[in-house]
């Protein structure tokens, strides 16, 4: 009986490791804030799908729209602030297409922010920018590294979020002071200029150039030149403004909306 038991045993464990291989691991509970992907769905929600294999890493929105990325074709990996500042400066300097939104990074809890570089089938530069929770991000984190073998970039004051990741690489705030994208082709030479917003009443949307980047108070990392950033929250009168962004500058903007 003892016999039998054991080889039972043996046999249903080589079965869950052939099911956990051939399916992946796989979270329900992913927020998209920015990448290749057009859609309405809530950067706010939870309820998307990411799956990663060892070949693949696909993200399904709620909307059931999904993209398909070769674990190959990853060039790099980010976490926290780095992630925001790495596939945000990519989106600012139009590499990626319709980005959806970027939240600030100026939140009073703290955003585990997951950053994923990639090439597309044409060669061209790619990322999406997720969100995890505090039960998933480091499971992911260890998944994406293990499947790609890619570099994982996080800021010094970051560092500590990511224990027992082997292949790290930590950026120091002289390095990103200039908010340069390393490894990202035709981008690494050009600077990007923050512009922080915050409103009264807090949590209004925040548009800069006709694109939704998330609710105040908001972090943008913006390319330099001229660009139109609006405020605006239901109930109150929008509130625009026209600003010029230079390589390297730092725009406090302020935003008291008025009663409709």
């Amino acid at each position: 009986m003892r016999i039998a038991h054991r080889s039972c045993v043996a046999v249903l464990c080589v079965a869950l490791t052939a099911y956990a291989s051939a399916d992946g691991n796989s979270w329900g509970r992913v927020r998209y804030n920015g990448g290749t992907l057009q859609t309405k769905v809530d950067p706010k929600d939870w309820d998307n799908h990411l799956t990663i294999t060892s070949d693949t890493i696909t993200l399904t929105l709620k909307d059931k729209q999904e993209v398909v990325i070769s674990a190959k074709s990853v060039s790099g990996l980010s976490y926290g602030q780095e992630a925001h500042r790495r596939v945000g400066t990519m989106i600012a300097l139009g590499i990626l297409i319709s980005p959806l939104a970027l939240f600030g990074l100026m939140h009073k809890t703290r955003l585990h922010f997951i950053g994923i570089e990639y090439k597309t089938d044409d060669g061209k530069n790619a990322g999406l920018l997720l969100q995890g929770d505090k039960e998933n991000y480091r499971a992911i984190l260890t998944a994406l590294e293990g499947s790609t073998g890619a570099p994982l970039s996080v800021s010094e004051k970051d560092r500590e979020f990511v224990p027992g990741m082997p292949n790290t690489t930590v950026v120091s705030e002289k390095d990103k002071g200039k908010g340069k994208v390393p490894g990202a082709e035709g981008a690494s030479a050009v600077e990007t200029g923050t512009v922080s917003i915050k409103s009264t009443p807090e949590g209004a949307d925040v548009s800069s150039d006709g694109n939704f980047m998330g609710n105040a108070p908001a972090s943008l990392k913006l390319s330099p030149g001229k660009h139109t950033v609006k405020v605006s929250l239901t109930g109150y009168n929008d509130w625009t403004r026209e600003i010029t962004v230079s390589a390297g500058s730092e725009l406090q903007l302020n935003a008291v909306l008025e009663k409709q």
